[in-house]
């Protein structure tokens, strides 16, 4: 009797043992758990990842802030004997505006004073002075916003690199090594009195800041479920907004251009040092590389954060077996799009609205020297449109869902942009364009809201680091030519058509995302099996 009751213990002791009996969860159904048990130590560890996007606005307008153009009535003098010469001989010259001061020659219009004939005395240095980029004159202002827009083909590298590493090395500490790196190259703008070297520098301004930024917003997503990752979105969008104020502060109280630099790199490291050391991988990275035990451990420091009782060490993950049978790298994932169409498909829609959406929003934010009387109430008010936006953003998506509320944010875009054609003064250097355009922000920064966590969901884990690295990618080319399409092809056509272009394609933008498939109430996938299993049967409809 003895023997037969150590031999049922001893068969209870291995069944405890073998794999079989493990309890089998998906890295949702973990996530899920967590969250529902969390403490506010979990709460503000993925909540705190927002905060690195705070000075991202300053990062990407300081050039409108430190590239102010002297105007009418700012003091200058001579310091060259043709200057001398030309003004005694006629002193009406001292009171006019130096870029109003011109002669043909060879049948181009060129300067009569250039750099090395005035000196300005103004209150704030600026590197449109400096770098003799301020009068609209000649090549001047294709260079001033070349030097704006650098920034975007910066980005658009950083993005495809990113793109493999964050898939193929982590988000987390991609996203980390980039901020730092970040820093370091604001900090040298400090130092910086070259042209050339500036555009260097905000090409690799742009590189690291959108490698980093783009990083830390998936390695969020993946560490809260569905239910929540919409006010995460929501929450993002707030804190991007109040970096309006702060880079209209920056603009307005530092006077020195390249200490508008310096204080970009400080506010930069001071809202992204807890990244460095508070947070940890993404399990879901680790799932898809296959390792479970990396993945397990990452799962035990969130549970750490939380009341939940789970014992990880008994528990099957079952989106391990999914990704057992495939190699996570470039290559794969490209073969992966040709095999699963729905995966490519979904993949140069969501390309398409990016594009579209970054040249809408950026060539608005570039353009509000031209738009409104003041840039600094300009900025004031675009976070104001934009901070609204996060606000309306998450309801309506919560209401409606993703699909509905992209169509309803594009639609409105297009009637305001149908309504900004006419030319009508409201007085005191406002418009009906500049109201228009500060009501469109809101619906351009909903959309942006939007597409962020669409793109999200929509992409399978095993792509989600190339998916934001296309779309995003493809919206560096967007932002690259809307201040263009704002500053520069505004003032040679008619003012109809860039407005007439921008409605119809925020038209297109609103078909493509009826294209697209509703995410919000499913898990997200996995491997690019599960976007076709998504796509099966699926009814388009409004």
């Amino acid at each position: 009797m003895a023997d037969s009751e150590k031999m049922l213990e001893d068969d209870l002791a291995l069944l405890e043992e073998s794999p079989s009996i493990y309890e089998k969860k998906s890295s949702d159904d973990l996530i899920e758990e967590l969250s529902r048990h969390r403490t506010w130590k979990y709460t503000v560890l993925v909540f705190s990842i927002s905060l690195t996007i705070l000075i991202s606005p300053l990062n990407v307008y300081i050039t409108s802030l430190a590239g102010i153009d002297p105007e009418p009535g700012d003091i200058w003098s001579c310091v060259s004997e043709k200057c001398e010469y030309l003004t005694s001989a006629n002193t009406s010259l001292l009171q006019e505006f130096p870029c109003d001061i011109t002669e043909i020659v060879d049948g181009k219009t060129e300067l009569v004073f250039g750099p090395s004939d005035i000196e300005w005395h103004l209150e704030r240095t600026s590197f449109s002075v400096e770098f003799d980029l301020y009068c609209n004159v000649g090549s001047r202002p294709a260079q001033k916003t070349l030097l704006s827009s650098m920034y975007f083909p910066g980005a658009l590298s950083g993005l495809i690199v990113g793109g493999f590493l964050f898939d193929n090395v982590g988000r987390q500490k991609v996203a980390s090594v980039a901020y730092a790196l970040s820093f370091l190259v604001h900090l040298a703008t400090t130092f910086c009195h070259n042209f050339q070297l500036l555009l260097a520098i905000r090409f690799w301004a742009g590189f690291f800041e959108f490698v980093g930024t783009t990083g830390f917003y998936v390695l969020q997503l993946e560490l809260m479920p569905a239910s929540y990752r919409n006010y995460i979105n929501g929450f993002a969008g707030i804190v991007w907004a109040a970096g309006y104020p702060i880079a209209a502060a920056v603009g307005y109280f530092v006077h020195d251009w390249n200490y508008m630099y310096l204080a970009a790199a400080i506010l930069g490291i001071l809202s992204r040092v807890h990244t460095f050391v508070f947070v940890m991988e993404s399990p879901r990275f680790y799932l898809i590389k296959n390792d479970v035990k990396s993945a397990k451990k990452s799962f035990k420091a969130l549970a750490a954060l939380t009341t939940a009782n789970l014992n990880l060490d008994k528990t099957e993950i079952i989106d391990a077996g999914k990704a057992k049978e495939r190699q996570q790298n470039l290559k794969q994932q490209f073969m992966e799009l040709i095999k699963y169409p729905s995966v490519l498909k979904e993949t140069l829609l969501f390309m398409f609205l990016w594009f579209f959406i970054a040249m809408f929003f950026y060539g608005l934010n570039f353009g509000w020297s031209e738009i409104v009387p003041n840039r600094y109430l300009g900025y004031l008010f675009g976070g104001l449109g934009e901070f609204v936006a996060a606000c309306i953003t998450v309801p309506v998506i919560h209401k409606l869902g993703r699909r509905r509320a992209m169509i309803i944010f594009h639609s409105g875009a297009a009637l305001v942009f149908l309504i900004a054609i006419p030319e009508v003064d409201l007085g005191n250097g406002w418009t009906l364009e500049g109201v228009c355009c500060l009501v469109c922000v809101t619906f351009i920064a909903a959309s942006f809201a939007g597409i962020y966590l669409w793109t999200g969901e929509l992409a399978p884990t095993s792509h989600r680091g190339f998916a934001y690295a296309a779309g995003s990618g493809a919206a560096r080319v967007g932002s690259f030519l809307g201040p263009y399409i704002f500053n520069n092809l505004a003032p040679v056509t008619h003012r109809a058509v860039p407005f007439g272009i921008q409605s119809l394609a925020s038209l297109l933008c609103a078909f493509a995302a009826f294209l697209l498939v509703e995410t919000g109430d499913k898990e997200i996938a996995c491997v690019p099996a599960d976007v076709e299993a998504r796509r099966k049967g699926y009814r388009y409809r409004i």
